[in-house]
């Protein structure tokens, strides 16, 4: 801690060195200024927490330091030692924050009794504003979290009443009246695996950046909003409250932007909603399918307003081929995966119409063979030596090239990468990954507040439900749920301590849709209510 000494005179300055109990009271630095001019010029650069000023100086006095001390340095503590008994003196001090007003000559049991209260002073409000700083931080990290959710309900068909739409247009600013509003839905899984690896280790520093792009299109909320689908975290929804065609410059605008910014175009699905707010879950549901049914093959354009491809491709499952994929990927040779791969791969390639959601398919499909195959060697999938990162991807992975078409090469050379480290890691039978429970641990500590299911856990960390949730409570003494609970109250306990956020919006912004359940949860864990502890904390 930090005190400066104003004084005109420099043996007085040395008289209050000697008489103060600076160690005791944790001041190690002592500062000095012969006038209000340089004591604003070592407030500036220091910083000091206590002050202890003369009233009358040349150049500039006590007066108009405190003036300024007032208004450039609020939190500083500042004590009066005068040789003028003069009430507009004491009344300028006390009125410009001054804490004591000490008469020279003064005395050493006067003047640390001013020291003591001071130092508390400045303690106490400092854990305030730390304390509130705390909460302004975590406040501003789930702001734009609770925005998605209230979105993300809206789109989903649980949002549209009218509460919910006040607290929206409460939240956001948006319009009062949307006579007409139209739906784009993007998802960064179309995107090919080289743009995806370059986010692969800051995975939010690519929705970031989408996001930005689209709300600088979008300009207002007068003109529509921007959100992450919370329920499908690859997706990115837009929201314009005007007709399709101005939805598609906007789009197109995005994608110019994109463009520069990530060198890729995403694909866009888009619908009109014919009642708003009531038909926008119906619209985005059109809109991703849109998306999700483009044909990948020989398609250019870049949003989609048309289901382009109603004939669903004719290939055949990936999982019909399990058990010669499985022997191919435990014979360890490259060649026999190949023709495994091969013999399905072929047919495909003589198709005209093969659209993303029959792509995601195949992908679901060989994460629950590889999965299955897992589960039943009590092994990993993981080779030893390959990067942690790059058997996590942030995305789906699936076979796009930079157009967000299917590339057959990209395809087979996925699959027979995954189906090889399938079978290295089958053979060896035992586990490359020294602790996958606390890659988990991790990933809950990060996304607490979204939606998470051990559904979602098992195929992005490509183990099975039953083995996650047997290990996790070996490891933690916790099972999943329990420990996803203790993350999320841990959080709420913070955000009850600041009394201008509602019971119900903290329960949002943790990750909980009903209140009541939160209560429960809390009283369970906390013995007490929200309500109860918050007022412990106020």
């Amino acid at each position: 801690m930090k005190a400066l000494l104003v004084d005109d005179e420099q043996h007085v300055r040395h008289a209050i060195q000697l008489l103060g109990h600076w160690d005791s009271l944790g001041i190690d630095v002592l500062l000095e200024a012969a006038d209000g001019n340089e004591a604003i010029e070592a407030i500036t650069v220091h910083q000091p927490e206590i002050i202890l000023s003369d009233m009358r100086m040349p150049g500039k006095d006590g007066m108009a330091l405190l003036e300024w001390i007032s208004a450039h340095a609020p939190h500083s503590k500042v004590i009066v030692i005068s040789g003028y008994d003069d009430f507009e003196l004491v009344r300028h001090a006390i009125r410009h924050g001054g804490m004591d007003y000490l008469l020279k000559p003064v005395e050493a049991d006067e003047l640390n009794a001013s020291l003591v209260k001071a130092v508390k002073a400045w303690e106490d409000e400092h854990t305030v504003r730390t304390e509130s700083t705390k909460q302004s931080i975590v406040v501003n990290r789930m702001r734009p979290h609770y925005q998605d959710r209230l979105l993300t309900e809206l789109a989903i068909g649980r949002g549209s009443t009218s509460s919910n739409i006040e607290r929206l247009q409460e939240e956001l600013n948006l319009p009062c009246s949307i006579p007409m509003c139209c739906v784009a839905v993007t998802s960064l899984s179309h995107l090919d695996a080289d743009c995806l690896a370059k986010y692969r280790s800051q995975p939010d520093l690519l929705v970031f950046s989408v996001l930005n792009i689209c709300a600088e299109m979008l300009s207002t909320p007068a003109e529509g909003v921007t959100f992450r689908q919370l329920n499908q975290p690859d997706e990115i929804v837009l929201l314009h409250w005007g007709s399709q065609s101005s939805l598609v410059r906007i789009l197109e605008s995005i994608n110019d932007g994109l463009e520069q910014t990530i060198q890729r175009r995403l694909h866009f699905g888009i619908s009109t909603c014919e009642n708003y707010p009531a038909g926008i879950s119906a619209a985005y549901l059109d809109a991703s399918s849109k998306l999700w049914r483009r044909n990948t093959i020989d398609t250019q354009q870049h949003i989609h307003s048309t289901h382009e491809s109603s004939i669903r491709s004719k290939g055949k499952r990936l999982t019909a081929f399990e058990e010669s994929m499985r022997i191919a990927a435990m014979s360890c040779r490259a060649s026999s995966v190949s023709d495994t791969v091969t013999e399905w791969l072929e047919p495909l390639t003589k198709l005209e119409v093969i659209n993303a959601e029959q792509l995601q398919q195949w992908m679901q499909e060989l994460e629950w063979m590889l999965s299955r195959w897992l589960d039943d060697a009590e092994g990993s999938l993981c080779p030893e030596e390959d990067n942690i990162e790059d058997q996590f991807p942030p995305f789906a992975e699936l076979p796009f090239d930079h157009q967000g078409l299917l590339s057959f090469p990209i395809l087979r050379s996925l699959l027979e990468q995954r189906l090889l480290a399938a079978g290295k890691a089958l053979t060896a039978q035992r586990h490359a990954d020294p602790d996958p429970m606390r890659e988990i641990a991790r990933y809950m500590e990060a996304h607490y507040q979204e939606d998470l299911s051990l559904q979602q856990m098992a195929a992005r960390f490509y183990l099975s439900r039953e083995y996650i949730s047997r290990k996790f409570k070996q490891q933690f003494g916790l099972n999943w749920s329990e420990y996803l609970g203790k993350l999320r109250i841990n959080s709420a306990k913070l955000l009850l301590q600041n009394p201008s956020l509602r019971v119900a919006k903290v329960s949002e912004m943790v990750g909980f849709q009903d209140e009541k359940y939160f209560s429960k949860v809390f009283k369970k864990m906390e013995g007490i209510t929200p309500a109860e502890y918050r007022k412990t904390k106020l």
